[in-house]
């Protein structure tokens, strides 16, 4: 699998999210409050029924190794190695492309801020908690159960860093915004988060980011941003003249989301 990262050993792993930039929104401009997201499902309700149905889904996802190993691989990984070469096509890097990953981690910002409010607000417990079962990586259970579950930290992120690159690389929005998805998802397999979890997620980066877009200092990283994309990008594929590679960027994130709806 294109994006498949091999994680050796089990370890705790601490969220990203406290190393990010600042982001776009101030008091004034970000939303005076998070009441569009509702409360999380009550024990008694069909939703929470779903949920329950895809924490087995997702337990028994962790019996594939390939999918268990993305999902570890997802849990650490800076999410410009998430979104890179094979997702828009070319590789983002601290490096080589600064503008556009500031552009996005920015807008993730202004997620995780907004997450850890509403997180805060409704402290769930996280599923393998609340099963009293070890997760994917129960060498981080402790300080896991430590936190709360709902929305989901890294899906906020991700999907705010998803819409962010989307502005930069239209072209791909479908490999950006799947990828996103299967970013999401795999908080699920490790059992960290409900699905009901991901799905605020969703809801909160989205709002989130309607927000972020409006702003100036968004609207001019945006200009950067591009103008590195279409550079790197024409130096990348004058690099790479002759390969057949570039075709199986999409079809290979469709191939992974097919199989983890198995």
């Amino acid at each position: 699998m294109l994006f498949l990262t091999a994680v050796a050993v089990i370890v705790s792993v601490k969220s990203w999210g406290q190393f990010l930039p600042s982001g776009y929104l101030t008091d004034e401009t970000r939303p005076k409050d998070y009441a569009f997201i509702l409360p999380p499902p009550s024990s008694t309700s069909g939703e929470y029924a779903n949920d329950v149905y895809y924490y087995q889904w997702g337990r028994d996802m962790r019996a594939n190794a390939e999918l268990s190993e993305q999902a570890l691989s997802d849990e650490s990984a800076s999410l410009y190695k998430v979104f890179s070469e094979e997702v828009i096509g070319i590789s983002l890097s601290r490096r080589t492309t600064p503008e556009i990953i500031r552009l996005c981690e920015r807008a993730a910002s202004d997620a995780n801020k907004a997450n850890t409010t509403v997180k805060d607000e409704y402290q769930r417990k996280r599923p393998f908690v609340t099963f009293e079962e070890p997760s994917l990586n129960p060498g981080a259970d402790a300080e896991k159960a430590e936190s709360f579950s709902y929305p989901s930290g890294h899906a906020s992120r991700g999907y705010a860093f998803a819409l962010a690159l989307c502005t930069v690389a239209p072209e791909h929005t479908s490999e950006i915004m799947l990828r996103a998805q299967y970013y999401a998802l795999n908080r699920v397999v490790c059992g960290h988060h409900w699905k009901s979890d991901i799905d605020a997620s969703l809801l909160l980066a989205s709002v989130m980011f309607a927000n972020i877009v409006c702003t100036d200092e968004y609207q001019q990283q945006l200009v950067k941003a591009r103008e590195e994309y279409r550079r790197v990008k024409e130096e990348q594929t004058s690099s790479d003249e002759g390969s057949t590679d570039n075709l199986s960027q999409g079809d290979a994130i469709r191939r992974f989301y097919m199989l983890m709806e198995q």
